[in-house]
């Protein structure tokens, strides 16, 4: 089976599935790499001029006002792991 490359226009369910189901190989397409390093630069770019970019240099939901200090690389990841606990049976793979 041929790896799904991501080109930006969409993915459907069948590919979902697959990848879920069956293990199917995600690949990133070259020109959406090029979209996504131009995007990271506006990015950086608004939050060095002290831009307030929500969930990047400010807290989120009840936290929205509070500024964000330090390293957003490690808030980004402690965003992620406070989010990825859960209770209950084990889920399957799928």
């Amino acid at each position: 089976m041929s790896a799904l490359v991501l080109t930006g226009t969409g993915v459907g369910i069948d590919d979902v599935a697959a990848v879920a189901r069956d293990g199917r190989k995600v690949e990133i397409g070259p020109d959406v790499i090029g979209r996504l390093e131009k995007a990271r630069k506006v990015l950086d770019q608004a939050a060095a001029s002290g831009q307030k970019i929500y969930g990047l240099n400010t807290g989120l939901g009840a936290n929205l006002g509070t500024a964000v200090d330090g390293d957003a690389g490690a808030f980004q990841r402690q965003l992620l792991e406070g989010r990825s606990g859960a209770v209950g049976e084990v889920l399957p793979v799928e």
